[in-house]
């Protein structure tokens, strides 16, 4: 059974090889666990800036407002204003040729802050990607206890799911401004030492509503504070307060206040 520091020098190797040469490094920023780790590690072989998208009152810019302070390293934050919005979706529409709205939520935030990095010069952004599925992060692996499922069953099939995913969102986007685009936690090792750690580590029972325990000591260990180390997981069209934005603009146009009856307005006219 792998332990804690092994996973912590995989995840600081896996760092390390993705910037290589780069001094400047972008890192796209919630304010939560998953990114304090990858921004912490990434200050020990580059010069990082925090890339964090939302609302004034975000959830993820005020935490990202507190670590950035801890880390000592510059924050930027993207404003969440009607045009982007309206623009980044049609644009986002484009690239990655959507299946589904949840895509289009999701490929939207991720394409203002790859626009961002790439008006600022950046060649290089790094993530959080892929954590929350490793080490049982999403509440619904907590449900699955609770309705008698085995949870690693359906955090398998996540992983296993998690690569074609990203290829078909993220990395397009990021390609899509010239824009290598890295998580540690796809660190071939990495889900290795991920998938191996007992389930217990992450997922203490049914009422466990924190969960992902082993990120956190290492958080912790790498100076987060109590509050983003003991953050609980707020998904980022919640955090960023993107989807809000987006029920008020279709709310404004005079449909239901909602993203399918947004993207529906969209196709009608």
């Amino acid at each position: 059974m792998y332990s804690e520091s092994i996973l912590f020098e995989s995840l600081a190797k896996s760092v390390s090889e993705s910037i290589e040469n780069n001094k400047e490094t972008a890192i796209s920023f919630s304010g939560g666990v998953d990114s304090f780790i990858v921004a912490a590690l990434a200050k020990e072989y580059s010069n990082p800036t925090l890339y964090t998208i939302g609302g004034k009152n975000s959830l993820d810019v005020l935490y990202s407002k507190i670590a950035s302070e801890t880390l000592g390293v510059p924050l930027k934050i993207i404003d969440l204003d009607e045009q982007n919005i309206i623009e980044g979706i049609n644009k986002t529409k484009e690239i990655i040729n959507p299946s589904n709205s949840f895509d289009v939520l999701i490929g939207v935030t991720f394409f203002l802050i790859a626009k961002k990095i790439h008006d600022d010069g950046f060649h290089i952004c790094l993530s959080g990607q892929g954590a929350d599925e490793l080490f049982f992060g999403y509440d619904k692996y907590r449900r699955a206890l609770i309705e008698g499922k085995d949870p690693t069953v359906l955090r398998n099939k996540d992983v296993q799911e998690l690569n074609e995913i990203l290829e078909n969102r993220e990395f397009k986007i990021f390609r899509h401004f010239n824009i290598d685009f890295f998580s540690p936690f796809l660190d071939e090792k990495v889900k290795k030492i991920g998938m191996e750690i007992n389930i217990n580590e992450n997922l203490k029972g049914e009422e466990d509503i924190v969960r992902k325990h082993t990120l956190r000591e290492i958080a912790l260990k790498l100076g987060a504070p109590k509050e983003i180390a003991n953050r609980r997981k707020k998904a980022m069209q919640y955090g960023s307060g993107i989807l809000e934005e987006i029920r008020r603009i279709s709310k404004k146009k005079g449909f239901a206040p909602s993203l399918n009856a947004y993207l529906d307005s969209i196709k009608i006219n």
